[in-house]
């Protein structure tokens, strides 16, 4: 198996640099004949991965065309991701909020430590909507309902409620237990006959994600349209100032 880190100080914040990285380790990951499982993993023990730095979105450049390029190129990353030909299990011992859920929903399983992460897509809170496929990923893993419900209340849920959610596979009592579960998992996997494996996960990734690229086109112009609203403004502004927000509506 290989055990993949991810190490970028101080909280392997999502950007077009880590994108990039990403991408061509899927790459590498994919031509290598000798890895028959990955396990993913984070370097820094409170986050998993934390999503786009909200204080860079007061810099953004709010016209439409660079928008849309900034969540094309989240949403093309995790499409890859989600289309390496081998079995992935992430290992969740840090919050995975935002585009560290939707990075984590892009891996086939999850195993999730007890007693201190919690794991959602809370951008309606600040008036935005996902970008990296989370309204299309979550509703495919747990349902229209439930995915609806935490998309819409930007709930945070912890490792047992994400599990009877069914947003994670297992659950691990500590770190070193939630790795071990991880590590356990993908020597199963990496021992299972290898072709066969790459077929059932190419089939189900098909037969699910039929329409996911005309999903992603909405969540897309979904995205753009919330991030150049004034309500998404507020709801930056007012995490950064430790206020409630007052949305609008426009």
């Amino acid at each position: 198996m290989a055990i993949v880190t991810i190490d970028k100080p101080p909280a392997n914040t999502l950007d077009f640099a880590l994108y990039d990285e990403i991408t061509s380790l899927v790459g590498q990951l994919e031509e290598d004949d000798s890895v028959r499982a990955v396990v993913v993993a984070s370097a820094h023990p409170r986050l998993f991965i934390s999503g786009a730095d909200i204080k860079d979105m007061e810099g953004y450049d709010r016209s439409p065309g660079p928008m849309t390029e900034r969540v094309r190129k989240a949403q093309g990353t995790f499409l890859r991701l989600q289309r390496l030909a081998k079995p992935t299990v992430g290992v969740i011992t840090g919050h995975a909020l935002g585009g560290g859920c939707e990075f984590a929903l892009c891996l086939d399983f999850r195993v999730m430590m007890r007693g201190g992460p919690t794991i959602g897509l809370p951008e309606v809170n600040l008036g935005l909507v996902p970008g990296g496929g989370g309204t299309q990923r979550l509703s495919r893993l747990i349902g229209r309902s439930k995915a609806l419900e935490l998309l819409m209340l930007g709930s945070r849920l912890d490792a047992d409620q994400a599990l009877a959610a069914g947003l994670v596979t297992s659950v691990g009592s500590d770190s070193e237990d939630t790795m071990s579960q991880a590590l356990q998992l993908a020597t199963r996997l990496a021992d299972q006959a290898p072709l066969a494996v790459r077929l059932i996960k190419q089939a189900v990734n098909e037969g699910l994600d039929g329409d996911l690229e005309r999903g992603l086109r909405s969540e897309r112009t979904a995205v753009v349209t919330a991030l150049l609203s004034d309500d998404s403004r507020e709801g930056v502004a007012a995490f950064l100032a430790k206020r409630p927000p007052r949305f609008e509506g426009r």
